[in-house]
């Protein structure tokens, strides 16, 4: 865990400030830029937020604490972020929780629609000011607006939890200033401590969770049937890691295990286990592999997939936002590492395999860290050094756990 008022803690995010401004320390053009960025920022949400609140304020119930999450980043970032929100449902029982993510539907596969969760239509960002509390979260968690009148007439229990919060983003409020920027530059931060990408969010929060928490997704979501995509148990799930998300450019994201080592992993697994239906899950961008009993890729719908691989003896893959939902599930995944870093993204309960045959790159250089190598290699070396063999042993001991 992070000492994050240890004089080590404020140094290391000096060091973070002084690289961002470096360049502007002998160049007025710079710093003309950086103060464009901050006012373009001003000036963008502000009337983003005044068409909001002229077109889409809600009608709230005014008997109830009104919460909005913001929920940046994919499904993944949805799941793994998940612990945080129902810490935060835990400390505020009685509120209604309103959340809009930047992934649609993913928070459908987290949560039933009910009179105290709303679900809110993705791509019309929500007025803030309409809710008692709105908070942004990734790799940090910000408070965007609180009406502290409401909070201490309808929550006062809450009321030193929140102002603890709000003191801690306050510390560390160069970070949250332009945290659409500056995410990427905390979250190596926390690379660099060993620490998991919730330790963040734990700490600005002052919210009290296990970042290796682990759960069970509503029995709703979960009892989808499956049997009419022609699957049948006992079966496990392959996926190559790749998001739907990815703009690839005709390139391999660096996170992907190479498919012909996919396709003979599988054709040695058939080999020992020809009674286990393989399953291969996926997404428009995703390779089909040789040898899958049953290829689904770009055939199921997002809302189906939780009890797809709930169902599963056990899930393959690279680091991807489906072994971000394994949190939620009974299955086990085996997960290949390359670019990205077990102590940030791996989960206690599943196999995490990592080769420290390069370092990890992730959020090194914007969105091009997913498909090109910082130091001109195809392929990433960590991945390169994931044998067939080895992966397919790990499986084997996991399936029969």
């Amino acid at each position: 865990m992070i000492d994050w008022k240890s004089p080590q803690t404020r140094l290391a995010f000096e060091e973070i400030r002084s690289y961002t401004e470096m360049y502007g320390r002998g160049s007025r053009v710079v710093r003309l830029a950086y103060a464009y960025r901050r006012l373009r920022n001003r000036v963008y949400y502000g009337l983003q937020q005044q068409l909001a609140g002229f077109l889409r304020r809600p009608t709230l119930q005014d008997s109830r604490l009104n919460v909005l999450l913001h929920l940046r980043g994919g499904l993944g970032d949805c799941a793994a972020l998940w612990v945080a929100v129902e810490a935060l449902r835990k400390q505020l029982p009685q509120a209604v929780f309103h959340y809009y993510s930047d992934s649609p539907n993913a928070v459908s596969l987290l949560v039933v629609p009910d009179a105290q969760n709303v679900i809110l239509p993705p791509g019309k960002m929500p007025y803030r000011r309409a809710y008692d509390m709105a908070c942004e979260l990734c790799i940090s968690f910000k408070t965007v607006y609180v009406n502290k009148a409401r909070v201490e007439k309808l929550a006062a229990h809450f009321v030193p939890t929140l102002q603890e919060s709000l003191s801690r983003q306050q510390e560390l409020g160069f970070f949250l200033a332009d945290n659409y920027l500056l995410d990427d530059a905390l979250g190596r931060f926390l690379y660099h401590q060993g620490a998991s990408r919730l330790e963040a969010v734990r700490y600005l929060s002052a919210l009290d969770f296990d970042v290796n928490q682990t759960g069970r997704l509503p029995e709703p979501i979960l009892q989808k049937e499956v049997s009419k995509y022609g699957i049948k148990a006992p079966y496990i799930t392959v996926h190559s890691g790749i998001n739907a998300a990815f703009k690839m450019k005709g390139k391999v994201p660096l996170k992907c295990w190479p498919k012909a080592n996919w396709e003979q992993l599988i054709a040695l697994f058939k080999k020992q286990f020809p009674q286990i239906q393989v399953v291969q899950l996926g997404s428009k961008n995703s390779p089909h592999f040789k040898g899958a009993d049953l290829d689904l890729v770009g055939k199921t719908p997002l809302a189906d997939l939780p009890a797809i691989l709930n169902g599963a003896k056990l899930h393959l893959d690279g680091e991807s936002g489906l072994v971000q939902l394994t949190r939620w599930l009974d299955t086990r995944a085996v997960v290949l590492f390359g670019p990205t870093a077990p102590c940030l993204f791996a989960l206690a309960k599943n196999v995490n395999l990592s080769e420290q045959k390069c370092g990890h790159c992730m959020w090194l250089q914007g969105p091009a860290w997913h498909t090109d190598c910082l130091l001109g290699k195809e392929m990433c070396a960590n991945m390169q050094a994931l044998g067939v063999e080895d992966v397919l042993k790990k499986a084997i001991q996991t399936k029969l756990n």
